[in-house]
């Protein structure tokens, strides 16, 4: 390939990265406007709403086998869908995905109870 037209293409992939931080930051402010944390992100109330939960062991630390007790790090891992983050592409710039603090998105009151 032509060193030429390899800057060139390179060059236009930076521009169109850069250009979709307005379109980024437009969108996150209107999606958030409304947005309550409070809220189980649903479009009807009486829906259910699935929440997938997943463990990964990190880490053993400590096996005690006379107390028959077990040290570990997990990894818990939680996903659903939530109805009111959805947005048409082509209406901000063809922005596909964001990147949202948690502290500003609903989360599943999960408990982690060990006996």
């Amino acid at each position: 390939m032509d060193p030429s037209l390899f800057a060139v293409l390179i060059f236009l992939v930076i521009i169109k990265e850069s250009c979709q931080g307005p379109h980024e930051k437009r969108l996150l402010n209107h999606l958030l406007s409304t947005y309550n944390t409070l809220e189980r992100p649903v479009a009807n109330e009486s829906e259910p709403l699935e929440v997938k939960f997943g463990l990964t062991l990190q880490q053993i630390i400590d096996v005690d086998e006379k107390n028959q007790l077990l040290i570990t790090n997990l990894w818990l891992s939680l996903e659903w869908n939530d109805y009111n983050l959805r947005w048409n592409e082509s209406e901000y710039g063809g922005v596909k995905d964001l990147r949202i603090t948690p502290n500003k998105l609903w989360k599943p009151d999960v408990l982690m109870y060990n006996r």
